[in-house]
């Protein structure tokens, strides 16, 4: 087996690797820049966007923390008697856990919002922002922000029923493969 530490110091030293010049940086703190890229932002509908990625991430979110949950001793016992007595059981400690983690990630949208306005402010000149800006504010733009959450939703669709397939064929290979790469010859034959 490989060892994993090559990688994992190399993960840790990306972030700082990543990190923008200094003059970027300086630009990307003049105040005209990030307000014309606050008001990029405002057009974008970002709300909308999370809602869209993260909605249909709230149940995976909650089945890991349930399976954390069951995992952990300190907790054990009190989510057997939970799920195994409580009115609804995991499916509705899986909806409750959804509904929090949601209203918790919503009231974070401004934070994600400014977070988004830093990238911007730091990715594009304000020229380049108000060209953007102008090109939303536009029909053509606005007509764009106005269609692209079905087209999300329709792309999104798409790509979930190709993941779906891909992950079929993955999975089948991936266990054909393991049974020939991990089990000694004698136990294939045998079986």
């Amino acid at each position: 087996m490989k060892p994993i530490w090559p990688a994992l110091m190399l993960g840790i030293a990306m972030p700082a690797l990543a990190q923008p010049a200094p003059q970027a940086a300086a630009e990307a703190a003049n105040p005209a820049r990030l307000a014309a890229a606050r008001q990029l932002v405002g057009l974008l509908n970002l709300e909308q966007t999370f809602d869209q990625m993260f909605v249909p991430l709230m149940p995976v979110f909650a089945q890991a923390v349930i399976g954390a949950l069951q995992g952990d001793l300190d907790t054990r016992d009190a989510m057997r008697v939970l799920l195994e007595k409580g009115e609804g059981g995991q499916d509705r400690f899986v909806t409750i856990l959804s509904q929090e983690f949601f209203r918790s990630l919503r009231a974070r949208y401004p934070d994600l919002k400014e977070s988004a306005a830093a990238e911007y402010a730091k990715t594009f000149s304000e020229s380049e922002l108000r060209d953007l800006i102008a090109f939303y504010t536009s029909g053509t733009g606005a007509k764009m922000l106005s269609l692209a959450p079905d087209l999300q939703k329709r792309l999104a669709a798409a790509g979930q029923e190709i993941g779906r397939k891909a992950g079929e064929e993955a999975g089948r290979r991936a266990f054909e493969r393991a049974e020939q790469e991990m089990l000694p010859r004698k136990a294939q034959t045998s079986s």
